[in-house]
């Protein structure tokens, strides 16, 4: 299925992958809603995304459902129906188990499976089986490593749920499960770490597109697991 002419909501379209994914589509000529969370993520964006003046951006609260019913309202007014869904929203945290408490374990929960549950089931009706929804899971909830474990766990149920809504709705549901992804933040986050190792993120927008495209795949969860294209000398 051809991108042109299609909506597509992004949500945590401001994080570290979201430039990247709403530039891939809009250069595609998909129109693009993305959500955001905060006002100074709003604005850096602008340097960050070569077409952010393209994206209808939205500040939504995507744990809250009343305020995902009523951000729906608004892009169904302002855009009509959503024909594809790329789930971003979410975010890293450290810890294990003996220092992650109730509160820091459910808010990585919710963080990354109630925003993805919430959006699929607000949007379930404008999706058909030419639609597609691709989430982010993560490399670490195929293969958890310690230090990470409410991470693992949100990603692990991020996972759960794209193989459940697979059966649930009458639309192509994948995901994609990254190793570490070479963008910005992660360097400065970790400037000691290799970074050949860890996923381009060309890659991963690559697939994004792909799921959505393909009308043949549903139900996967990709695992990619890292490395850098071949740049010649």
């Amino acid at each position: 299925m051809k991108l042109q002419n299609t909506t597509v909501l992004v949500t945590g379209a401001t994080g570290n992958m979201g430039p990247y994914v709403t530039d891939a589509l809009i250069d595609r000529g998909a129109d693009v809603v993305g959500t955001y969370v905060t006002e100074s993520a709003r604005d850096s964006v602008k340097t960050r995304a070569e077409y952010a003046d393209a994206v209808s951006y939205h500040q939504v609260d995507l744990t809250d459902q009343a305020a995902v019913e009523a951000f729906a309202e608004t892009v169904a007014d302002d855009h009509g129906s959503v024909d594809h869904i790329v789930g971003l929203a979410g975010g890293f945290s450290m810890g294990g188990i003996s220092d992650t408490d109730g509160d820091a374990f459910e808010a990585a929960f919710s963080r990354h499976a109630t925003t993805a549950f919430l959006t699929a089931k607000t949007f379930a009706d404008d999706l058909d089986e030419q639609s597609g929804v691709v989430l982010f899971s993560s490399d670490r909830a195929i293969d958890p490593v310690p230090g990470t474990l409410a991470y693992n766990v949100g990603k692990g149920a991020v996972r759960t749920l794209t193989e459940s809504l697979d059966v649930e709705i009458d639309t192509r549901v994948n995901a994609i499960a990254p190793f570490l992804i070479d963008v910005p933040g992660n360097r400065e986050a970790m400037p000691d770490a290799d970074f050949s190792e860890w996923t381009a993120p060309e890659s991963i927008v690559d697939e994004v597109i792909h799921l959505l495209s393909n009308e043949g795949v549903t139900g996967q969860v990709v695992q990619m697991t890292g490395g850098q294209p071949e740049v010649e000398a």
